[in-house]
């Protein structure tokens, strides 16, 4: 599993195409972008630091859409 600073942690349900988003990822200590992640709980607010397995938790790439305006005239 690997997570980048913006990334959302789910928190898998009964059925893994249906979960809860819980956090964001708010720094990855390691380089290669493995855990553990720190996580901000939208719940409240509280930050930890968070090891998820694959099982009962997945990461949501969150992806910023790069806008090009071209330059009009």
């Amino acid at each position: 599993m690997h997570a980048e600073v913006g990334d959302q942690l789910v928190r898998l349900g009964r059925f893994r195409d249906l979960g809860e988003i819980v956090g964001s990822v708010i720094e990855v200590p390691n380089g290669d972008g493995s855990p553990p992640f720190l996580v901000k709980y939208y719940r409240d607010g509280r930050e930890e630091l968070v090891v998820p397995d694959g099982h009962r938790f997945r990461i949501i790439e969150h992806r910023v859409p790069s806008v090009d305006h071209p330059a009009r005239g």
